[in-house]
């Protein structure tokens, strides 16, 4: 046995061991809303840290930064995408490249540990509490230190990874490796969206959505990226207030897993790593051109870019984009970026 996946084991016993050895809280009476689909009695914990006996569902309102985070119990989870699923996909989709898909590939069933992961994106309003707490830089857009009225509880952009980075460390946490993205979006029944199996563009965050129409090829889309841009703000007008497709969440009770704006995961992009994950080796690339995003966004007009499964490689230094936020983790550090 390959030792990540021994060391990937040990984590998940410890979690346990520590949960037993804490001893039990009792549960809160208030409940979560919408109830997560893995679990109709899950609740909010407002504790100053994280509970010992959370169960899959479960929210915690970190008082530190606001971010409301939910629960994902250890355990295993389908990764990536199967042959039988990209042949439907091209049979839908006969523009799509078969090649487009191959950084996905094998699928594979994978063990992580428990973690915590945010509900949403962070928010400007959240980073603000970073900002004047640390010093560290604004995003550009912002005026005089501060996010744009309006826009306070939108998803923070025009961050790069380290500052995203930077974020969760202050906030007691960690950008979440790509595993634990894909597992929080999908669930354990291997569905291609957050939602389900099937695309529904009113329920999450996307060009089609925003503009009432579908497109037939990339050529199209751009023709039509560029038309909307001529006529409206894509900081303003392009992403929504985090939340606001409460039908899309995840079946933990994720919201804007697909779509709203690109998540910056803590991997390096590494092209074969579902080939090594496959075989019970869960380290994370030790480096590469790019770092890996995740979930599509506002901007986005394909279907393909918001499955549970794509993976976009993206230059980490780029902090003049609009489209890329982030969210954090906190649970054990097993898989660690190098």
């Amino acid at each position: 046995m390959k030792w990540a996946m021994l060391v990937a084991l040990v984590c998940v016993a410890l979690a346990v061991a520590v949960t037993a050895c804490a001893g039990a809280q009792e549960r809160p009476t208030e409940r979560v809303s919408p109830a997560p689909q893995v679990n109709s009695n899950a609740v909010v914990w407002r504790t100053p840290e994280p509970p010992t006996n959370p169960q899959a569902g479960d929210i915690w309102a970190d008082p530190r930064d606001g971010v409301e985070m939910v629960y994902v119990a250890a355990g295993e989870f389908t990764l990536g995408s199967s042959d039988a699923e990209i042949d439907a996909w091209l049979r839908e989709h006969p523009t799509d490249e078969r090649s487009w898909f191959e950084d996905e590939q094998p699928q594979c069933r994978v063990t992580l540990p428990a973690y915590w992961i945010g509900r949403t994106e962070v928010t400007n309003a959240q980073y603000l509490r970073f900002v004047q707490a640390t010093g560290q830089r604004a995003p550009q857009h912002w005026e005089s230190g501060r996010p744009p009225a309006g826009l306070e509880n939108f998803p923070v952009v025009l961050v790069n990874w380290e500052s995203a980075r930077a974020y969760c460390e202050w906030a007691g946490g960690r950008l979440p490796t790509e595993l634990e993205w894909e597992k929080a979006a999908r669930g354990t029944d291997g569905r291609i969206f957050p939602w389900g199996n099937e695309w529904e563009r009113a329920k999450c965050r996307n060009f089609q959505g925003i503009t009432g129409r579908s497109y037939a090829s990339l050529d199209e889309l751009e023709s039509a990226h560029g038309a909307w841009l001529g006529s409206h703000d894509p900081l303003g007008e392009g992403p929504a207030a985090v939340g606001s497709y409460p039908s899309g969440a995840s079946p933990y009770g994720c919201q804007d897993m697909g779509g709203n704006v690109w998540e910056w995961c803590q991997d390096w992009y590494d092209k074969d790593a579902y080939r090594r994950y496959a075989k019970g080796d869960l380290t994370l690339p030790p480096g590469g051109a790019g770092t890996v995003l995740r979930g599509g966004s506002w901007y986005d007009g394909s279907p393909r870019d918001f499955r549970c499964a794509f993976r976009l490689n993206y230059d980490p230094d780029n902090r003049f984009d609009s489209l890329y936020g982030f969210r954090c983790v906190r649970g054990l550090p097993c898989l660690s970026r190098a």
